[in-house]
């Protein structure tokens, strides 16, 4: 009997890494073709931001989506890393001291990862005088789509 819990745990296991791995690999080309698939940046970044301490894969799995992500969205190189990074190391210690509510701090750290990051990508564009991103609706959509698939997650 416990044998089989160990294969069914193997199994499982298995699963989950080829998930991972064709979401890591397969979900940002689908972004990039398919313009109303949001690209959940913010949702990375939290899975980044609260794994960096206990699960080395996950938040190495969440890098290489964005690099990815930044390769088929022709958006800047490293970006979104650099603003996760800097939340991580200025904002995060603080809010997990002030917030006990694992939900509340998921949203607020959905909520500035995404804004942090749409507003430096703003000011990307403005500094470069290029047209990474359109200020849109759109972006409001990504940012809420966003926000539920963290709460429902």
């Amino acid at each position: 009997m416990n044998r089989n819990s160990k294969f069914d745990q193997d199994k499982w296991s298995f699963f989950k890494r080829t998930l991972l791995v064709l979401m890591v690999v397969a979900y940002p080309i689908l972004v990039s073709i398919y313009t109303m698939l949001p690209p959940l940046i913010g949702l990375v970044g939290y899975i980044i931001i609260t794994n960096v301490d206990k699960n080395r894969v996950y938040a190495l799995s969440g890098m290489l989506y964005l690099v990815n992500l930044d390769l088929n969205l022709t958006l800047p190189m490293l970006l979104s890393i650099f603003v996760i990074v800097m939340i991580y190391l200025l904002l995060y210690s603080n809010l997990k001291l002030l917030i006990r509510c694992r939900v509340c701090l998921l949203f607020i750290l959905i909520t500035m990862v995404d804004l942090f990051y749409y507003m430096s990508l703003f000011l990307y564009d403005f500094m470069f005088n290029t047209s990474t991103v359109i200020g849109d609706m759109l972006l409001v959509y990504y940012i809420v789509v966003d926000i539920f698939i963290g709460v429902l997650l």
